[in-house]
């Protein structure tokens, strides 16, 4: 159950086992719906799904199935969040991210996609965080954003033949470049502005359904798949990646705190690459393993984890 919110997290040496090992398991379970949520977009454009599809599915199930806690909160967001603080969020993160996202699996391959997409995430909020709020980046993220400029430049000096034939792979690395950005500035804004992860979920995706939803039916409609296939989507991409492993990462920073519950979004790359093996017959070359590892280890250097680890870490206000 997640903490309420004026409920500071105890630091990890005063944490009980259990709530230890339950925070434990929520990050887990997160960093691998989130994991899996990858590599379903991946197995989604080789069945033949479009990025619209694929869009669709990520924003509408959230909507339907956060719909009730929306409207029993409805005073709450509307007095944190309100109307011009969802468009912008659902700008930064709604349809456009995710088309872009997915259109990028159309060309590139997974490896790239889990490498370039979070990395730029990190570059682009520290980024803004300096420009914008004037904050110094401290030397551990510096190092670690260093680090992860390597694994990108390892992907980007790997360019296998791409996926569609009448492009190249460079374009679908560029996606992922955009799609970093864009939820990079999320998560700008969603720490700038202190918001709910849960109620913003829930909002984001009720506005991106209403706004994307007529788009989709007069100008691309469903593609003629099996109904199996559309049912396993409706899993990865709004069950596990548009609302599940969002929930979870909540209940794991409210029972740990962000120090240890920070660790696991970076455990997305190396766990997406490996599930990708079985589930999606994706093997990485050695180029894509090299920039998997830089990037993870940039990831993990960012947050300092072992200062963290060892004086626990405050629940974000």
């Amino acid at each position: 159950m997640i903490r309420p919110a004026g409920r500071p997290v105890l630091p990890l040496a005063e944490l009980p086992a259990g709530a230890m090992l339950k925070g434990i398991a929520f990050g887990l379970a997160a960093a691998l719906g989130w994991a899996i949520y990858n590599v379903g977009v991946e197995v989604g454009r080789k069945q033949g799904f479009s990025s619209a599809d694929l869009t669709l599915l990520r924003y509408i199930v959230p909507a339907v199935v956060l719909l009730p806690l929306l409207i029993a909160r409805r005073r709450q967001v509307a007095a944190r969040l309100g109307l011009a603080k969802a468009a912008a969020l659902t700008l930064a993160i709604g349809p456009l991210f995710a088309f872009v996202f997915n259109t990028g699996y159309g060309i590139a391959p997974l490896a790239h996609a889990v490498v370039i997409s979070p990395g730029m995430t990190m570059i682009t909020a520290n980024a803004l965080s300096v420009l914008i709020d004037r904050r110094p980046l401290p030397l551990h993220r510096q190092v670690g954003i260093v680090i992860l400029i390597g694994g990108l430049a390892a992907i980007a000096f790997d360019q296998p033949a791409a996926k569609d034939p009448t492009t190249a792979t460079w374009l679908g690395d560029l996606c992922f470049v955009c799609s970093g950005f864009l939820w990079g500035l999320f998560t700008y804004l969603l720490g700038r502005w202190r918001l709910d992860p849960i109620d913003t979920t829930a909002a984001v995706g009720l506005l991106a359904t209403v706004t994307f939803l007529p788009v989709y039916l007069i100008w691309f409609g469903p593609t003629n798949l099996p109904l199996g296939d559309w049912a396993l989507q409706v899993v990865y991409q709004g069950g596990l990646g548009g609302c599940l492993a969002i929930i979870l990462y909540a209940a794991a920073i409210a029972t740990i705190g962000p120090g240890l519950g920070g660790l696991f979004p970076a455990l997305v790359p190396p766990l997406a690459v490996l599930l990708a093996i079985p589930l999606a017959g994706s093997l990485p070359t050695s180029a894509q393993w090299v920039g998997i590892g830089l990037a993870t280890l940039g990831l993990l250097t960012s947050l300092d984890l072992a200062r963290r680890l060892l004086g626990g870490g405050r629940r974000p206000r």
